[in-house]
């Protein structure tokens, strides 16, 4: 008896770097727990940058308009045997539910459901658990590029510290700095601590960033690495943002203290540290630097507690929990 051939999967995804590179890691690392075919719908003027990293089975299109899904309902046309997902911080839930097919929305806030046709994804840390939603960090769909949780060694934890400096793609409000100015706010975290800067490819401002980099001993820059996971370093601390990469140094068991890039990001990292999986800091260098001392004093023990339960909460499993859900609701098999 011949199998059923898998459903073709629609993704619209946000790739304008306004938006970062979190909504197309989730939906890559998502593609990797989808077996059929699938078509992309990029925003515009992206396509260039973003097609290397699809799969070459794949096909990519570029949509009209940032919020926009008409190409994706163009090509979809009467194909009833599809359903859509989307991760885009611009097309409307609305706009999803109006397309008339099975479809899965991330939305990174509380979103209720009004359509029993579309499934909501909500991947942060106390996210409410409404009807027809999938919540909360187990739902996380994070590329675990096949390695296997270790627990952090903070007992072998040399000097200097590395501590992982992280804000993203774009960084616009160049937070990076900030952490940066943190650190040589504090004479013994500047004697004591090394920097590895982590720079998006976006970034526009590496000459401030390497001017402050030079105040320390020893330092370094990493450039031209799309996951925590393939860091050519090892660091057990952070300082970052919210976001997919934060879930990577959370599977990687890296403790973080996570500073907020915008009014938005404040709620999240206020929640990532009520979870018990980051420590909270105002954007300022001297909060910043009082939390990385927090982290590391009595050898380590908050940085350890917080790894602990971060690799609890991101297991690595996010993807497979969100597959079996759509196996569940006849969406894919």
């Amino acid at each position: 008896m011949k199998h059923k051939p898998f459903p073709t999967v629609y993704v619209r995804v946000s790739t304008d770097p306004a938006a970062g590179s979190g909504h197309l890691s989730r939906m890559l690392a998502l593609r990797k727990g989808l077996k059929g075919p699938v078509k992309w719908f990029v925003d515009p003027g992206t396509i260039s940058v973003v097609k290397e990293r699809f799969s070459k089975t794949d096909d990519v299109f570029e949509e009209v308009m940032i919020d926009s899904i008409v190409k994706l309902k163009s090509i979809i046309g009467a194909d009833t045997d599809s359903f859509i997902i989307c991760d885009s911080y611009k097309v409307r839930y609305e706009e999803i539910t109006a397309a008339d097919v099975p479809a899965v929305y991330f939305h990174d806030s509380d979103v209720r459901s009004s359509s029993e046709n579309v499934m909501i994804v909500n991947c942060q840390p106390r996210a409410k658990a409404y009807k027809n939603c999938l919540s909360g960090p187990a739902f996380m769909p994070i590329d675990t590029k096949g390695k296997q949780q270790v627990k952090a060694a903070f007992t072998s934890e040399s000097h200097p510290i590395n501590c992982l400096i992280g804000f993203g793609a774009v960084d616009s409000y160049n937070m990076t700095a900030v952490a940066l100015n943190a650190l040589l706010f504090d004479q013994k975290l500047k004697e004591n601590v090394q920097p590895v800067c982590l720079i998006g490819p976006h970034f526009q401002q590496c000459e401030i960033v390497e001017t402050l980099l030079s105040a320390f001993p020893q330092s370094k820059i990493i450039r031209n690495c799309q996951s925590v996971l393939e860091l050519p370093v090892l660091c057990h601390i952070a300082i970052g943002a919210p976001g997919v990469s934060h879930a990577e140094r959370l599977y990687a068991g890296i403790s973080t203290v996570l500073v907020p890039q915008s009014k938005s990001h404040r709620s999240l990292c206020m929640n990532w540290h009520y979870e018990g999986c980051a420590l909270y800091a105002r954007p300022e260098p001297k909060h910043i630097a009082s939390q990385i001392n927090a982290l590391i004093a009595n050898k380590f023990g908050l940085a350890r507690a917080i790894s602990h339960q971060g690799q609890r909460l991101i297991d690595g499993k996010g993807v497979s929990r969100i597959v079996a859900e759509l196996n569940r609701r006849g969406y894919y098999s």
